[in-house]
């Protein structure tokens, strides 16, 4: 995940601190940790490589095998997971399947505590429903997963000094402020909309859908670069201020999703 430049009130590196670790919001690190980071971001580029493999050989056979007989639609799509398309199988008379991608980046700034916050959120969703037609109209019922492989940082801005927890601490006591979010690789999904790709209707047309992700609260963790980053009293202090950001990270349990898809049937 990428942290907003500018973000922190001193551009200046402190002792013992690498490049890489201030861009991800590291504490300093020994050779060992520095493997270790480099490792979980391998580990989540290949996730992320893997589940877009998988998208791509799901699309690609679902396009071999429905294309011939009219089963088979493809959609743009815009809402509030971004920007995206689907693939769509028609299954049975009045169920659909849809395999979807979605992407958007939003940078926003917040407070918690006296403490303002940068916040850039990368959204990239991978949501596999299943449509159920119960009247012969184009209204439909939805059920589902969407992969989540949301990312999203925080850095800390201030200027001069900033209280964390009971203290207040100058911006080399400080260094660069920042952290990220955590999200639930899974969240279920249910939903309601308007639209069939496969109906006695012309071969493209207009959906929409409005529904629930149940993403659960996200995890925060905070860390911090300066002189005091392995103090014991000035960890303990962060960690009060990574358990009040929490406190507000646990009020988003739910995300909603409203889109709207222009499709084409094959």
């Amino acid at each position: 995940m990428s942290l907003k430049a500018g973000a922190v009130a001193t551009d200046k590196c402190p002792e013992g601190t690498n490049a890489d670790s201030l861009g991800r919001g590291l504490a300093p690190a020994g050779p060992r940790k520095r493997q270790q980071i480099v490792l979980l971001l391998r580990i989540r580029r290949m996730k992320r490589s893997i589940i877009l493999a998988a998208f791509c050989f799901l699309s690609w056979t679902a396009l071999a095998t429905a294309s011939d007989s009219g089963r088979l639609a493809i959609a743009g799509r815009s809402g509030t997971l971004g920007l995206g398309g689907d693939v769509m199988v028609n299954v049975l008379s009045d169920v659909n399947v849809r395999l979807g991608v979605g992407y958007f980046n939003l940078d926003f700034d917040g407070e918690v505590e006296d403490v303002e916050y940068d916040v850039d959120l990368d959204l990239l969703t991978f949501p596999l429903l299943v449509d159920w037609y119960p009247f012969e109209n184009k209204f439909h019922v939805s059920a589902g997963v969407i992969l989540n492989q949301t990312e999203a940082g925080l850095a800390g801005r201030y200027d001069g000094t900033l209280e964390i927890g009971d203290e207040t601490y100058t911006a080399e006591e400080i260094g660069v402020l920042s952290g990220d979010l955590s999200f639930r690789d899974v969240a279920p999904y249910v939903g309601i909309g308007w639209g069939n790709a496969f109906g006695k209707a012309r071969r493209w047309g207009f959906m929409t859908d409005l529904g629930v992700a149940f993403i659960g609260s996200p995890r925060v963790a905070l860390s911090a670069t300066g002189t005091l980053a392995g103090n014991p009293e000035f960890r303990a202090n962060l960690a009060k201020e990574e358990d009040d950001l929490q406190d507000e990270a646990d009020k988003f349990k739910i995300y909603p999703v409203l889109s709207a898809n222009l499709y084409f049937r094959f």
